[in-house]
């Protein structure tokens, strides 16, 4: 029998972070937090397979293959940086209000996203335990929200190679409020919308690796097209939103015309004395489609969801340029 003994990393003793590489795979300075962690799964995966022919019924080797690395992280939102890792890529424009502590960080769209590196390791003392990873990008990530919830980054990613190490970074934990589903607002064609019970807003990237023959880890790793949908749930009081599909009060002969919908969240705190927020514009959005749900003892909700074009993005928050 096998004795237990010495102990099992958690959560408090954990740290996750990443950072820019100055090109593809070739590590960097993994020091930047990402938002308020709430959980982070790395997931590497080796394809390998049993390898069976005809005449017997066992296996008869099993073959490892390529490396795929991959993981995803949620996280509750702090600051902005995961916006321009994950959805926008180019140059942020950072702005500070005055000798303030505010900062604000207007993101630019690029066709390729930057790679990163990461670390997850455990401060376990003398048995630390650490994974550090090269070439990270996003691929499908989201920021929602609920009306009785926060809001929060998603974002699954894929590497080039892990490694595994004795020694865990120093812990790195922003101090900044999150916002509260109470603090968010969606706005549907140019007018705010009552009754929002939640939003999310989900950009995938589309990134991929790709091998070559001679070794098992990804040799090149780059982002492709863009994808951008959305979807909320809200209060039933009308049809104006829902007609957005029909094209009018029935279904019109032709396209309905686009619109543009705004996802932000807000401490309602002033530029310069502690604001903190995010808005994010889609425009030439089109509605895929509605769902309303009647049910007998409660309110009556309806779903809608649809795609758009990646326009403006903005945060604040008190991080300075320096730091990001």
């Amino acid at each position: 029998m096998t004795e237990n003994s010495g102990s099992v990393a958690r959560g408090v003793v954990s740290t996750i972070l990443f950072g820019k590489e100055t090109s593809y795979g070739t590590g960097g300075t993994a020091n930047k937090d990402i938002g308020l962690v709430q959980t982070c799964t790395i997931n590497p995966d080796s394809n390998a397979e049993e390898r069976h022919g005809a005449g017997q019924a066992n296996a008869v080797y099993v073959k490892a293959g390529l490396v795929n690395v991959k993981g995803s992280v949620d996280c509750e939102f702090q600051q902005g940086r995961p916006f321009e890792w994950a959805w926008y890529g180019g140059t942020t424009n950072h702005a500070q209000s005055g000798v303030t502590a505010d900062w604000s960080h207007t993101y630019a769209f690029a066709n390729s996203l930057p790679s990163l590196a990461g670390e997850v390791s455990h401060e376990m003392g003398a048995n630390d335990i650490a994974q550090s990873f090269t070439g990270i990008m996003f691929g499908s990530s989201s920021c929602s929200v609920n009306v009785d919830g926060i809001l929060k980054f998603r974002g699954d990613f894929i590497g080039k190679t892990v490694t595994a190490g004795t020694t865990a970074a120093a812990s790195v934990v922003n101090t900044g409020a999150p916002l509260g589903g109470f603090e968010a607002a969606f706005s549907l064609a140019g007018s705010n919308v009552p009754f929002v019970q939640s939003w999310e807003l989900t950009v995938n990237r589309n990134s991929k690796v790709i091998f070559g023959a001679g070794d098992r880890k990804a040799a090149y790793g780059a982002s492709h097209l863009t994808n951008v949908s959305w979807r909320a749930t809200i209060g039933l009081e009308n049809t104006t939103n829902i007609q957005k599909l029909l094209g009018g009060t029935t279904i019109s002969a032709t396209e309905p015309a686009s619109f543009t919908n705004i996802f932000s969240a807000d401490n309602g705190t002033a530029f310069g004395s502690g604001k903190r927020g995010v808005s994010f514009t889609l425009t030439g959005c089109q509605m895929k489609d509605y769902s309303v749900n009647v049910q007998k003892n409660d309110f009556t909700l309806y779903d809608v969801s649809g795609f758009g074009l990646l326009g403006a993005g903005v945060s604040y928050d008190q991080v300075a340029s320096s730091s990001w």
